[in-house]
Protein backbone atom coordinates (compact mmCIF):
# COMPACT_ATOMS: atom_id res chain seq x y z
CA UNK A 1 0.00 0.00 0.00
CA UNK A 2 2.63 3.05 -1.26
CA UNK A 3 1.34 6.15 0.74
CA UNK A 4 0.86 8.95 -2.30
CA UNK A 5 3.59 11.13 -1.53
CA UNK A 6 2.07 14.07 -3.40
CA UNK A 7 -0.61 14.15 -0.41
CA UNK A 8 2.45 14.17 1.95
CA UNK A 9 3.95 17.03 0.16
CA UNK A 10 0.97 18.82 0.29
CA UNK A 11 0.23 18.07 3.86
CA UNK A 12 3.58 19.59 4.20
CA UNK A 13 3.27 22.64 2.62
CA UNK A 14 -0.51 23.37 4.66
CA UNK A 15 1.85 22.45 8.08
CA UNK A 16 4.01 25.40 6.96
CA UNK A 17 1.21 27.91 7.03
CA UNK A 18 -0.38 26.69 10.16
CA UNK A 19 0.35 28.73 13.29
CA UNK A 20 2.00 27.38 16.49
CA UNK A 21 0.75 29.85 19.15
CA UNK A 22 -0.80 28.59 22.37
CA UNK A 23 -2.02 30.11 25.20
CA UNK A 24 -5.18 29.88 24.85
CA UNK A 25 -3.94 28.07 21.00
CA UNK A 26 -4.52 30.46 18.08
CA UNK A 27 -4.54 29.70 14.67
CA UNK A 28 -3.12 32.12 12.11
CA UNK A 29 -6.00 31.45 8.97
CA UNK A 30 -9.05 30.90 11.79
CA UNK A 31 -7.97 33.42 14.76
CA UNK A 32 -10.28 31.10 17.18
CA UNK A 33 -9.04 30.88 20.68
CA UNK A 34 -8.94 26.98 21.88
CA UNK A 35 -9.09 25.45 23.92
CA UNK A 36 -11.00 27.18 26.29
CA UNK A 37 -12.41 24.58 28.52
CA UNK A 38 -10.91 20.79 29.31
CA UNK A 39 -10.18 18.71 26.58
CA UNK A 40 -10.32 14.95 25.64
CA UNK A 41 -8.97 12.75 23.95
CA UNK A 42 -10.72 9.36 23.20
CA UNK A 43 -8.35 6.00 22.22
CA UNK A 44 -9.78 3.25 20.79
CA UNK A 45 -7.30 1.00 22.62
CA UNK A 46 -5.98 0.13 26.24
CA UNK A 47 -3.67 2.76 28.33
CA UNK A 48 -0.34 1.83 27.97
CA UNK A 49 -0.57 -1.09 24.90
CA UNK A 50 -0.40 0.88 22.11
CA UNK A 51 1.60 3.58 19.61
CA UNK A 52 -1.90 5.51 19.33
CA UNK A 53 -2.27 5.67 23.32
CA UNK A 54 1.92 6.47 24.01
CA UNK A 55 1.65 9.41 21.59
CA UNK A 56 -1.90 10.93 22.54
CA UNK A 57 -0.91 11.15 26.05
CA UNK A 58 2.92 12.81 24.60
CA UNK A 59 0.84 15.38 22.48
CA UNK A 60 -1.84 15.99 25.36
CA UNK A 61 0.54 16.76 27.54
CA UNK A 62 2.18 19.35 25.47
CA UNK A 63 -1.37 20.95 24.67
CA UNK A 64 -2.29 21.46 28.63
CA UNK A 65 1.25 22.90 29.02
CA UNK A 66 0.95 25.24 26.63
CA UNK A 67 -2.80 25.94 26.85
CA UNK A 68 -2.75 25.83 30.70
CA UNK A 69 -6.59 23.77 30.43
CA UNK A 70 -6.94 20.74 30.91
CA UNK A 71 -6.80 17.60 28.64
CA UNK A 72 -7.79 14.44 29.74
CA UNK A 73 -6.88 10.94 27.62
CA UNK A 74 -9.60 8.70 27.63
CA UNK A 75 -9.16 5.14 26.67
CA UNK A 76 -11.98 3.30 25.69
CA UNK A 77 -10.75 -0.42 23.92
CA UNK A 78 -12.89 -3.06 22.05
CA UNK A 79 -15.21 -3.63 18.41
CA UNK A 80 -11.28 -2.54 16.79
CA UNK A 81 -11.56 1.17 17.73
CA UNK A 82 -15.64 1.72 16.84
CA UNK A 83 -16.33 1.98 20.96
CA UNK A 84 -14.40 4.99 20.86
CA UNK A 85 -15.32 5.99 17.44
CA UNK A 86 -19.00 6.01 18.61
CA UNK A 87 -18.48 8.19 22.16
CA UNK A 88 -16.90 11.06 19.82
CA UNK A 89 -19.37 10.72 16.61
CA UNK A 90 -22.09 11.21 19.45
CA UNK A 91 -20.67 14.03 21.14
CA UNK A 92 -21.40 17.60 21.15
CA UNK A 93 -19.49 19.34 17.98
CA UNK A 94 -17.80 21.93 20.64
CA UNK A 95 -13.75 21.34 19.12
CA UNK A 96 -13.13 20.20 22.54
CA UNK A 97 -13.63 16.12 22.21
CA UNK A 98 -11.40 14.28 19.70
CA UNK A 99 -11.08 10.58 18.36
CA UNK A 100 -7.24 9.33 18.35
CA UNK A 101 -7.33 6.10 16.16
CA UNK A 102 -6.41 5.16 12.67
CA UNK A 103 -6.99 2.99 9.09
CA UNK A 104 -9.12 0.35 11.27
CA UNK A 105 -11.80 2.29 12.04
CA UNK A 106 -11.93 4.93 9.28
CA UNK A 107 -10.85 2.79 6.41
CA UNK A 108 -10.87 -0.97 7.17
CA UNK A 109 -13.81 -1.49 9.31
CA UNK A 110 -16.24 -0.94 7.42
CA UNK A 111 -15.36 -3.65 5.25
CA UNK A 112 -14.60 -5.88 8.17
CA UNK A 113 -18.13 -5.10 10.33
CA UNK A 114 -21.90 -5.73 8.65
CA UNK A 115 -22.77 -2.93 10.44
CA UNK A 116 -21.69 0.07 12.39
CA UNK A 117 -23.42 2.41 14.85
CA UNK A 118 -21.33 5.44 13.31
CA UNK A 119 -20.30 6.78 9.65
CA UNK A 120 -16.68 6.93 9.56
CA UNK A 121 -17.07 9.64 6.74
CA UNK A 122 -20.36 11.82 7.74
CA UNK A 123 -20.25 11.34 11.60
CA UNK A 124 -16.62 12.93 12.09
CA UNK A 125 -14.93 15.87 11.04
CA UNK A 126 -11.47 15.38 10.41
CA UNK A 127 -8.31 17.07 12.12
CA UNK A 128 -5.09 15.74 11.06
CA UNK A 129 -2.87 12.17 10.56
CA UNK A 130 0.13 12.84 12.92
CA UNK A 131 2.13 9.04 12.16
CA UNK A 132 2.48 6.28 10.58
CA UNK A 133 3.24 2.79 11.96
CA UNK A 134 6.02 0.33 10.02
CA UNK A 135 5.82 -2.76 10.77
CA UNK A 136 9.16 -5.24 10.94
CA UNK A 137 8.54 -8.67 9.45
CA UNK A 138 10.10 -11.27 12.45
CA UNK A 139 10.76 -15.21 12.25
CA UNK A 140 11.26 -17.61 15.03
CA UNK A 141 14.97 -18.64 14.39
CA UNK A 142 14.42 -22.03 16.15
CA UNK A 143 11.27 -22.73 13.99
CA UNK A 144 13.07 -21.29 10.39
CA UNK A 145 16.65 -21.99 9.00
CA UNK A 146 16.22 -18.51 6.77
CA UNK A 147 18.05 -15.09 7.74
CA UNK A 148 17.24 -13.62 4.89
CA UNK A 149 13.61 -12.15 3.12
CA UNK A 150 14.97 -14.12 0.15
CA UNK A 151 15.65 -17.21 1.90
CA UNK A 152 12.34 -16.98 3.61
CA UNK A 153 10.78 -16.57 0.55
CA UNK A 154 12.06 -19.65 -0.80
CA UNK A 155 11.12 -21.59 2.15
CA UNK A 156 7.35 -20.48 2.06
CA UNK A 157 7.09 -21.15 -1.49
CA UNK A 158 8.45 -24.87 -1.08
CA UNK A 159 6.32 -25.56 1.60
CA UNK A 160 2.74 -23.84 0.21
CA UNK A 161 0.60 -23.82 3.36
CA UNK A 162 2.54 -25.10 5.66
CA UNK A 163 4.22 -22.35 7.74
CA UNK A 164 2.09 -20.10 10.61
CA UNK A 165 1.71 -16.47 11.22
CA UNK A 166 -0.01 -15.01 13.70
CA UNK A 167 -1.63 -11.68 13.55
CA UNK A 168 -3.51 -9.78 16.29
CA UNK A 169 -5.53 -6.54 14.20
CA UNK A 170 -6.23 -5.85 11.24
CA UNK A 171 -2.92 -4.39 10.31
CA UNK A 172 -0.82 -7.26 11.20
CA UNK A 173 -3.28 -9.51 8.92
CA UNK A 174 -3.28 -7.20 6.40
CA UNK A 175 0.32 -6.90 6.10
CA UNK A 176 1.12 -10.19 5.40
CA UNK A 177 -1.52 -11.17 3.57
CA UNK A 178 0.33 -8.21 1.54
CA UNK A 179 3.73 -9.91 1.18
CA UNK A 180 1.76 -12.91 0.87
CA UNK A 181 0.08 -11.31 -2.61
CA UNK A 182 3.30 -10.06 -3.52
CA UNK A 183 5.47 -12.92 -3.09
CA UNK A 184 3.75 -15.66 -4.01
CA UNK A 185 3.52 -17.91 -1.46
CA UNK A 186 0.67 -19.07 1.00
CA UNK A 187 0.64 -19.40 5.01
CA UNK A 188 -1.66 -20.19 7.67
CA UNK A 189 -3.00 -17.44 9.96
CA UNK A 190 -3.47 -17.97 13.73
CA UNK A 191 -5.11 -14.86 14.93
CA UNK A 192 -4.44 -13.49 18.46
CA UNK A 193 -7.16 -10.84 20.67
CA UNK A 194 -3.55 -8.58 21.47
CA UNK A 195 -0.40 -8.11 19.74
CA UNK A 196 0.98 -9.32 22.93
CA UNK A 197 -0.10 -12.71 23.11
CA UNK A 198 0.98 -13.06 19.03
CA UNK A 199 4.22 -12.09 20.28
CA UNK A 200 4.60 -14.28 23.33
CA UNK A 201 3.34 -17.40 20.87
CA UNK A 202 5.59 -16.43 17.87
CA UNK A 203 8.59 -16.36 20.40
CA UNK A 204 7.65 -19.30 22.12
CA UNK A 205 7.52 -21.10 18.54
CA UNK A 206 3.95 -21.77 17.85
CA UNK A 207 3.88 -19.93 15.11
CA UNK A 208 6.30 -19.26 12.50
CA UNK A 209 6.02 -15.47 11.45
CA UNK A 210 4.46 -12.13 12.39
CA UNK A 211 4.35 -8.46 11.10
CA UNK A 212 4.81 -6.62 14.07
CA UNK A 213 5.02 -2.55 14.77
CA UNK A 214 8.49 -1.54 14.59
CA UNK A 215 9.09 -0.34 17.92
CA UNK A 216 7.68 -3.95 19.65
CA UNK A 217 9.82 -5.80 17.05
CA UNK A 218 12.88 -4.11 17.48
CA UNK A 219 12.75 -5.07 21.17
CA UNK A 220 12.54 -8.76 20.89
CA UNK A 221 15.12 -8.38 18.17
CA UNK A 222 17.76 -6.62 20.07
CA UNK A 223 17.07 -9.20 22.72
CA UNK A 224 17.75 -12.04 20.86
CA UNK A 225 14.48 -13.59 21.02
CA UNK A 226 13.02 -12.89 17.15
CA UNK A 227 15.18 -12.57 13.49
CA UNK A 228 13.78 -9.63 12.06
CA UNK A 229 13.65 -10.17 7.70
CA UNK A 230 12.64 -7.13 6.80
CA UNK A 231 10.79 -3.56 7.26
CA UNK A 232 7.37 -3.17 5.39
CA UNK A 233 7.82 0.63 4.51
CA UNK A 234 9.78 2.24 1.68
CA UNK A 235 12.40 3.42 4.07
CA UNK A 236 14.84 2.27 6.66
CA UNK A 237 14.13 2.70 9.90
CA UNK A 238 16.45 5.21 11.92
CA UNK A 239 16.08 2.58 15.01
CA UNK A 240 17.27 -0.42 12.45
CA UNK A 241 19.94 1.54 10.04
CA UNK A 242 20.68 -1.69 8.95
CA UNK A 243 17.93 -3.67 8.51
CA UNK A 244 16.93 -4.19 4.87
CA UNK A 245 13.35 -2.91 3.57
CA UNK A 246 10.91 -5.71 1.77
CA UNK A 247 11.08 -3.30 -0.98
CA UNK A 248 14.72 -3.22 -1.50
CA UNK A 249 14.99 -6.83 -0.38
CA UNK A 250 13.56 -8.19 -4.48
CA UNK A 251 9.60 -6.47 -4.06
CA UNK A 252 10.51 -2.65 -5.10
CA UNK A 253 6.77 -2.01 -4.84
CA UNK A 254 6.15 -3.44 -1.38
CA UNK A 255 5.49 -0.76 0.66
CA UNK A 256 3.08 -1.00 4.18
CA UNK A 257 2.16 0.81 6.86
CA UNK A 258 -0.97 1.92 9.09
CA UNK A 259 -1.50 5.24 9.98
CA UNK A 260 -2.71 7.49 12.98
CA UNK A 261 -4.71 10.43 13.27
CA UNK A 262 -7.65 12.53 15.02
CA UNK A 263 -11.21 13.13 14.29
CA UNK A 264 -13.96 15.10 16.15
CA UNK A 265 -17.71 15.39 15.10
CA UNK A 266 -18.96 16.70 12.97
CA UNK A 267 -20.48 19.97 12.74
CA UNK A 268 -17.69 21.11 14.42
CA UNK A 269 -16.43 24.35 13.43
CA UNK A 270 -13.96 24.76 10.91
CA UNK A 271 -11.71 27.36 12.42
CA UNK A 272 -11.59 24.57 15.67
CA UNK A 273 -10.91 21.96 13.65
CA UNK A 274 -7.81 24.49 12.20
CA UNK A 275 -6.88 25.21 15.94
CA UNK A 276 -6.59 21.63 16.71
CA UNK A 277 -4.80 20.46 14.01
CA UNK A 278 -2.24 23.11 14.77
CA UNK A 279 -1.52 22.19 18.15
CA UNK A 280 -1.13 18.71 17.74
CA UNK A 281 0.55 18.95 14.53
CA UNK A 282 2.96 21.64 16.36
CA UNK A 283 3.38 19.03 19.07
CA UNK A 284 4.50 16.47 17.10
CA UNK A 285 6.71 18.41 14.62
CA UNK A 286 8.75 20.24 17.76
CA UNK A 287 11.86 18.74 18.60
CA UNK A 288 10.45 16.74 21.64
CA UNK A 289 7.74 15.38 19.25
CA UNK A 290 10.32 14.13 16.43
CA UNK A 291 12.20 12.71 19.21
CA UNK A 292 9.32 10.90 20.66
CA UNK A 293 8.24 9.43 17.68
CA UNK A 294 11.47 8.19 16.74
CA UNK A 295 11.92 6.41 20.06
CA UNK A 296 8.32 4.74 19.84
CA UNK A 297 9.36 3.85 16.29
CA UNK A 298 6.82 5.82 14.10
CA UNK A 299 7.65 7.98 11.31
CA UNK A 300 6.38 11.69 11.56
CA UNK A 301 3.17 11.92 9.26
CA UNK A 302 1.94 15.82 9.49
CA UNK A 303 -1.55 16.73 8.44
CA UNK A 304 -4.52 18.78 7.63
CA UNK A 305 -7.54 18.32 7.69
CA UNK A 306 -8.07 18.61 3.48
CA UNK A 307 -5.09 15.53 3.34
CA UNK A 308 -6.95 13.48 6.08
CA UNK A 309 -10.14 13.68 4.06
CA UNK A 310 -8.56 12.80 1.41
CA UNK A 311 -6.16 10.07 3.03
CA UNK A 312 -9.09 8.63 4.49
CA UNK A 313 -11.33 8.14 0.74
CA UNK A 314 -8.30 6.58 -0.66
CA UNK A 315 -7.75 4.26 2.19
CA UNK A 316 -10.74 3.18 2.64
CA UNK A 317 -10.70 1.51 -1.06
CA UNK A 318 -7.56 0.68 -0.87
CA UNK A 319 -7.84 -1.20 2.51
CA UNK A 320 -11.18 -2.89 1.02
CA UNK A 321 -9.13 -3.90 -1.74
CA UNK A 322 -6.74 -5.88 0.48
CA UNK A 323 -9.61 -7.27 2.88
CA UNK A 324 -11.42 -8.86 -0.03
CA UNK A 325 -8.26 -10.66 -1.63
CA UNK A 326 -7.45 -11.68 1.81
CA UNK A 327 -11.27 -13.35 2.31
CA UNK A 328 -11.45 -12.20 5.44
CA UNK A 329 -15.00 -12.44 6.81
CA UNK A 330 -16.72 -9.19 8.34
CA UNK A 331 -18.81 -10.12 11.19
Amino acid sequence: MTIDRRVMLATMATMAGLAAGFGPLANAQSKAAWPTKTVKFIVGAAAGGSASDAATRFFANQIAERSKQPVVVDNRPGADGNLAAEVVARSAPDGHTFLVTGNNTHAANVHLYKSMSFDPEKDFAPVTTYARVPYVLLINGNRLAARTLKDFIADARANPGKLTYASAAVASRVGVEQLKLTAKFDAVNVAYKSGAQAMTDLLGGHVDFYIADAVNALQQVQAGRAIALGVTVAERLPAAPDLPTIAESGFPDFDFASWLAVWTSAGTPPELVRAASAAINDAMGSPAGKQFLEKQGLLPYPGSPEALRTLQQRETLRWGQAIRAAQMVAH
